[in-house]
């Protein structure tokens, strides 16, 4: 069972310029272009987890076949918190074009997740069924295993879409994009 979050957008409006660039050198994974003041910031956390359901079976003298019953993986991303610079109020034409700018980079993240999930699915189901019983002397031993094994198969692809939709974002937050922003609107 694979399930994805695309997270909630969440606008806080009670930063300002010098709380945006140090939020944005403390958490921001690509960096932005050039020594510039943000006037908006977008952050969230890209996860994972997988829940896994094993049956054991006791063998005697202390050890058990572990085998795999389910998988439970979600993948998505924690809250979009974006951060507007506080001096430009809810409205004004500069907040809208900082709005527009920052839910891109939300709209990013998620066609990301959209894209890659069938490609997840697809992978995830198939590494599912390669993963064979195994005996172990303790019974969380199995769970781990067996959950470790799906992990290793589907990382490749969970780091993918973390990479690449940090990449696009990364072409979005330019000096041009920027220079281009600021000619909307007259009060910066």
């Amino acid at each position: 069972n694979i399930k994805s979050d695309p997270g909630k957008v969440v606008f806080r409006t009670d930063h300002g310029r010098s709380d945006l660039k140090r939020l944005h050198s403390r958490n921001a994974r690509v960096p932005g272009a050039g020594n510039a003041n943000p006037l908006g910031l977008t952050l969230t956390d890209f996860r994972f987890t997988i829940k896994t359901t094993v049956m054991l079976q006791p063998l005697g003298r202390g050890s058990y076949c572990a085998t795999p019953e389910s998988f439970d993986l979600t993948i998505g991303y924690s809250d979009f918190i974006v951060y507007i610079d506080r001096r430009y109020g809810r409205g004004s034409c500069e907040y809208k074009a900082i709005r527009e700018h920052e839910n891109t980079h939300v709209s990013l993240y998620r066609a990301y997740l959209q894209r890659h999930l069938p490609e997840l699915r697809k992978r995830a189901k198939a590494e599912a069924l390669r993963i064979k019983p195994i005996q172990v002397r303790h019974p969380d031993a199995g769970a781990k295993y067996i959950q470790d094994q799906l992990q290793a198969k589907i990382s490749p692809i969970i780091d993918r879409i973390g990479s690449e939709a940090d990449a696009a974002n990364a072409n979005i937050d330019t000096a041009r994009n920027y220079r281009d922003i600021q000619l909307l609107c007259d009060n910066w």
